[in-house]
């Protein structure tokens, strides 16, 4: 039997943390290998002493099967490929990827963003292609070490197919390395329910140049007005949310520790590529196709594109 082949493209936050994982599990598995694929410092630091992965309670240190920045050397497709980078690099990474791609491969997208999926099927027609999203607190602190700085993190995995044999396999895989997932009746709920915390959090945070708790004591109403123009283009696409996202979007902000920021402001502030077209012109250009009204979307969206940002 031969062994399942699994990478990660992307061994950041997300990638890094759920990456460290599956290798300290399957360090010299007969079952399963684990690709790392990653760049510049971080891929230096993993080649040279593992990844380092810290939660609450302890430590885990692991070498990959393999770590690189060329995928060719992995020596030919693999059965689960994550795509864990950032949502502007999509269409770079996957180009990249090709040589690991092979017409049985699965791809897991567990990027931001409400059409990461459908993008990557545009690019990629004729593989599979699952829905996921992740809610966990973690970093990259430094090259080669990430930490959890939540106690909980969540998966969500899903797919449109009858036959789930492969997506129970991969769940095994998984929960082995003490990755829970959960597949949900409507993985596409789950998909927006996070979508709408992202979008509102990181639009207005950057939009204003203010932490979370600044934004929600300054501009409440502006927030809830941001909320709720995201509520109607998430209907106007199907989306029936069961309860009202709008406040319980913004409790759970509230939770968050002081200071807290989203990633896209962090960008926007150090002058970084961000995600303003994931997160924030999407919704105004998916409004605008539904005959949605955004205007605060709108107002928010052309002030972070076409304006200069003030850098700290």
């Amino acid at each position: 039997m031969s062994k399942t082949k699994i990478a990660i493209s992307g061994i950041g936050a997300v990638g890094g943390y759920y990456g460290g994982l599956l290798a300290a599990r399957y360090k010299d598995s007969d079952n399963v290998d684990v690709y790392f694929i990653s760049r510049g410092e971080n891929l230096k630091a993993i080649r040279e002493n593992g990844i380092e992965v810290k939660n609450t309670f302890l430590t885990i240190k692991a070498k990959p099967t393999l770590a690189t920045d060329k995928p060719a050397e992995i020596g030919g497709p693999v059965d689960y490929l994550f795509c864990c980078t950032k949502s502007y690099d999509l269409d770079e990474n996957i180009a990249q990827l090709a040589p690991i791609i092979g017409p049985d491969t699965v791809i897991i997208p567990l990027l931001n963003g409400a059409d990461i999926t459908e993008r990557i099927q545009k690019l990629l027609p004729d593989n599979e292609v699952w829905k996921g999203c992740v809610y966990i607190g973690s970093r990259l602190v430094r090259p080669g070490r990430i930490e959890k700085f939540t106690i909980k993190d969540r998966v969500f995995l899903g797919n449109n197919k009858k036959d789930k044999t492969r997506l129970k396999e991969l769940q095994e895989i998984l929960a082995n390395a003490r990755i829970l997932t959960t597949v949900p009746d409507d993985i596409d709920l789950e998909i927006w329910k996070k979508f709408f915390m992202i979008s509102t959090a990181a639009t207005a945070t950057s939009y204003f140049n203010e932490t979370i708790s600044e934004v929600l004591d300054r501009h409440i109403d502006l927030y809830i007005t941001l909320s709720y123009e995201l509520k109607s283009v998430a209907e106007a696409k199907g989306i029936r949310f069961k309860d009202n996202p709008v406040f319980s979007s913004i409790e759970a902000q509230k939770i968050m520790p002081n200071n807290s920021t989203t990633s896209m402001h962090s960008d926007f502030k150090r002058g970084s590529r961000t995600e303003v077209e994931t997160l924030t012109g999407y919704v105004v250009r998916t409004a605008e196709e539904l005959g949605v009204e955004v205007p605060t979307y709108q107002f928010m969206y052309k002030g972070l594109t076409q304006f200069p940002y003030p850098v700290d």
